[in-house]
C-alpha cells in the first residue's frame, strides 16, 4: 500500500491506491457529523470510570500496583492499564481485584461500604 500526503490549497489529502482522501482535524469532522463539542465516547468514559474505581480499591487496601499484580499473578503494566482505562477488563478481573484487596464484591468507591473488608 502506497500512501503519500499532499498539501494543496491548505487542504491535506492522502492518496491510497489511486484514491484521494481529504484529511481534516477531528473537531471539524465531529462538527460535520453533528457531534456536540466536548462530547465524550461512552465506552471510553466507562473504561476510565472503572479504572478509577480499580485504583481506589487498590489504594484503599494499601497496595502498590506491583503488590496487586503479584496477588493477581498478572503484570504491573496490566494493572496500570486497567486503572487508566486503556485496556478492557471484564467482571472476572474486577472480582479478582476486589478479592485481592479484601473488599466485598459489592464495594463501591466512596459508598457506604467504604472501608468494610470481607473475611477471606
Amino acid at each position: 500500500m502506497k500512501a503519500e500526503s499532499v498539501k494543496s490549497g491548505g487542504v491535506a489529502t492522502l492518496e491510497i491506491h489511486g484514491e484521494e482522501f481529504v484529511l481534516l482535524p477531528r473537531a471539524e469532522y465531529d462538527r460535520m457529523r453533528g457531534v456536540p463539542a466536548g462530547a465524550v465516547d461512552a465506552v471510553t468514559f466507562g473504561m476510565q470510570a472503572l479504572g478509577r474505581s480499580l485504583r481506589l480499591a487498590r489504594e484503599e487496601a494499601g497496595l502498590t500496583q506491583v503488590e496487586l499484580a503479584k496477588k493477581l499473578r498478572r503484570s504491573q503494566s496490566l494493572v496500570s492499564s486497567a486503572e487508566t482505562g486503556t485496556v478492557r477488563v471484564g467482571q472476572r478481573y474486577v472480582l479478582a481485584v476486589l478479592k485481592a484487596c479484601k473488599l466485598s464484591k459489592d464495594w463501591k468507591p466512596g459508598g457506604p461500604e467504604k472501608g468494610q473488608f470481607t473475611e477471606s
